[in-house]
């Protein structure tokens, strides 16, 4: 026959396997639902990112015309030196 003890044991162990049970199904779906936070978050990062080049590349392009400009300024610049340099030469 079973003494109390081991009848109290008993219950005790069955009680902690149920919560235990009870504790990893949550865990798993705390879990499962941080996977999916997780995926939402990467998606929206993938979107800022897009969004972030749509923007970037046409700001660096503008900046490389400005460049160009700014090149082709000093050219003419530098053009008109020289011949104001070769005008004055012919002019002595």
């Amino acid at each position: 026959m079973l003494t109390l003890s081991q009848i109290l044991l008993v219950v005790v162990v069955t009680l902690l396997s149920v919560l235990l049970t009870i504790f990893s199904i949550y865990t798993f779906r705390i879990l499962d639902q941080f996977k999916k936070t997780m995926e939402k978050t990467n998606s929206m990062l993938d979107d800022m990112k897009r969004i972030t080049k749509a923007i970037a590349d046409p700001v660096e392009h503008a900046a490389e015309f400005v460049g160009g400009l700014k090149k082709g300024a000093k050219l003419v610049e530098l053009a008109g030196k020289l011949l104001d340099k070769k005008h004055s030469q012919k002019s002595e």
